[in-house]
């Protein structure tokens, strides 16, 4: 008779010691600058600064803490931390994780372990946060898209994404800063109209576009006319999130001045008053003495597919929500960003 299938997990060993856990002294601790992080850096200074002036326990995680054999206390994580509380000098103890180590290489072997299996915050982590938290903006957010009939998406992976489901929070939350949130809500109504029942993958890419459109109609408070909500909306349906995506990118790979939020402001302005995309090609293009910088190409993080880039180097990142180069791709840590795997 065969054996039933089981889903028990397979595990190794246990490697190392249990740690213990002790509250130090921050002047008893100490900091291996063969291994760690400058925090000489204007960021790094800033977040300094920042922990100390808002110090609170709550968001105090204990400092993983190497404990040589001539007994002295290594900081592997936790070094921001450790520099805030100096920096305050009334905080008495920290508390701290001590694990025994050999070397300084044990050492050094475990801080890149932690740094590899930390994983960043996104802007969908950090929005459902800040909903948890009660933030009015996230709440505000919220309510337009529930209004809209849509809900966030559960992560930044598309393919299994349901309809209905938006990741672009950020760009949603760029809209409610420069705009105000009945702006971005007619932007996010728009988008749910005119791409009813369908996966939004390409949101990210045609928001923009929707915003600036909704930006000038709604200026001063006015209504957008409903009637001509209904027709632009059909129109964007029947063209599909797949041309608009290809379209906006051919214009944002054509025009080096423009990059890829511009290029989407200007192709759907464009669809929306064509008379203005009309009078805007019948205007000569101004003489150029020098040539375009050359352009490279790049990955877009959407499709894993060369799309031209600006003369930066630079590629759309939905996840990170802004502009990076393949180097800084390479060192992300989110198993959300395609661009990591092939860059």
């Amino acid at each position: 008779m065969a054996r039933a299938a089981t889903s028990r997990l397979k595990v190794n060993p246990p490697l190392g010691r249990m740690p213990v856990l002790q509250f130090m002294a921050p002047g008893e601790l100490r900091i291996d600058a063969s291994y760690q992080r400058s925090i000489e850096a204007g960021d790094s200074k800033t977040l300094i600064r920042k922990i100390a002036q808002h110090w609170n326990w709550d968001l105090c995680q204990p400092l993983v803490v190497a404990r040589r054999p001539d007994g002295g206390l290594f900081v592997i994580d936790g070094q921001h931390r450790l520099e805030a509380a100096r920096m305050r000098r009334d905080i008495a103890q920290l508390p701290c994780v001590i694990v025994d180590y050999k070397s300084a290489a044990d050492e050094a072997a475990s801080f890149v372990h932690l740094n590899q299996q930390r994983r960043p915050l996104g802007k969908l982590d950090l929005f459902k946060a800040a909903l948890s938290s009660g933030d009015p903006q996230a709440l505000g957010i919220q309510a337009k898209l529930e209004a809209a009939g849509l809900c966030l998406a559960p992560h930044m992976s598309s393919i299994s994404w349901k309809p209905g489901q938006v990741g672009n929070i950020g760009g949603i939350e760029q809209a409610v800063r420069h705009h105000g949130i009945d702006v971005a809500g007619e932007a996010i109504e728009m988008l749910a109209c005119a791409f009813a029942g369908e996966v939004l993958k390409y949101a990210g890419t045609i928001f923009p576009g929707l915003v600036s459109i909704c930006a000038e109609v709604c200026r001063d408070g006015a209504v957008f006319p409903p009637s001509r909500f209904a027709a632009f909306t059909a129109k964007l349906g029947s063209i599909g999130q797949v041309q608009l995506r290809k379209d906006i990118m051919a214009l944002h790979a054509e025009r080096t001045d423009l990059g890829r939020v511009q290029a989407a402001q200007v192709h759907l302005t464009g669809l929306f008053w064509p008379e203005r995309a009309q009078a805007s090609a019948e205007t000569p293009a101004p003489r150029v003495e020098d040539p375009a910088p050359p352009r490279t190409k790049a990955l877009h993080f959407e499709t894993d597919q060369p799309v031209a880039a600006g003369g930066d180097g630079k590629a759309w990142c939905e996840q990170c929500d802004m502009r990076v180069t393949l180097d800084q791709a390479t060192g992300c840590k989110s198993r959300w960003c395609s661009m990591r795997k092939v860059a």
